[in-house]
């Protein structure tokens, strides 16, 4: 399977997943970013199973290296639902999808050498806007009062994008399962890190008192599709150019708001679509956008 199709798999899973979220973030169990940070770190632990399929030994050096990569992105995690705590999702999610892929396509150019041909400029140019588009909602007070937490937004996309040429750097040096499970098990490491502090132990012990059977398995299921996503996202910056990969989260929007669409009827108060005619028009722009740049990037 090519790299471009892995990351249609791993975004469409995140998809998925951000459907799901709706759903826990609404629990009191797991409403708190620390929480679910300290949760969605912590199931990484599984990535272990890979183990028999070729983990091996990176040595010290790489091994503080994936350890750090991992480390980056659970902060990055920390940072970004700390934002979507503040905000609603779509003003935090249209601006860290839309800057997170430019900041990782300098990075790489610079840091990996990674260039983009004619073609994949344009496609990359598509899918970013596309993305941007279908994820943007109409603020009413502008940008300063529309945003809160700036600060914490801007250091997820710059972790996120440092995150991502990282982990494409250590792929070019180390095999797949080496190079993966060792890096999640930096996110592992930073749950852990969390336990120290005995206000955060407290909140995170307290959240599993809270935690209904249905919570527990919805969370559980969450994290397992979220961990396949992953997985083939990972892949897919293994094989491929990882600003293209990136970019091509613009298709997670798009099955995103598809899945909105089939779902809300059945669940209103927890997902909902507003239409009226601009947003419709709006939504199916963004979608010509994403569908044009995947096309450039299969031809």
């Amino acid at each position: 399977m090519s790299w471009f199709l892995f990351a249609l798999l791993g975004y469409l899973l995140y998809a998925l997943v951000a459907i799901s979220n709706k759903f826990l973030l609404r629990q009191r169990a797991t409403t708190k970013p620390l929480v679910f940070t300290f949760w969605v770190c912590a199931f990484s632990l599984l990535t272990f199973v890979l183990a028999p399929f070729g983990l091996h030994w990176p040595g010290w050096s790489w091994l503080a290296f994936d350890l750090l990569t991992g480390l980056i992105f659970f902060v990055s995690l920390l940072f970004f639902y700390k934002v979507l705590d503040v905000n609603e999702a779509s003003r935090s999610v249209s601006l860290l999808g839309g800057l997170t892929p430019i900041v990782i396509l300098i990075l790489s150019y610079f840091f990996l050498g990674e260039v983009l041909n004619h073609f994949q400029l344009w496609a990359f140019i598509l899918l970013v806007a596309g993305g941007f588009l279908i994820s943007l909602e109409k603020i009413k007070h502008g940008f300063r009062e529309g945003i809160k937490g700036l600060n914490f937004l801007f250091l997820t996309i710059f972790l996120h994008a440092i995150y991502f040429v990282m982990l494409k750097y250590l792929f070019d040096y180390q095999d797949f399962i080496t190079g993966f499970v060792w890096s999640r098990m930096g996110l592992v490491l930073g749950a852990l890190v969390l336990l120290v502090y005995g206000p955060w132990r407290r909140e995170i012990i307290n959240s599993m008192h809270q935690a209904t059977a249905k919570v527990g398995s919805l969370m559980v299921g969450s994290k397992i599709a979220a961990g396949f996503g992953s997985l083939f996202i990972s892949l897919a910056i293994f094989q491929g150019n990882v600003a293209l990969v990136n970019a091509l989260k613009g298709s997670e929007y798009v099955f995103l708001f598809f899945l909105t669409v089939l779902l809300s009827r059945k669940f209103p108060n927890i997902l909902h679509e507003k239409f009226s005619q601009g947003i419709i028009l709006q939504k199916i722009t963004a979608i010509i956008l994403i569908c044009a740049g995947l096309a450039l990037i299969a031809w």
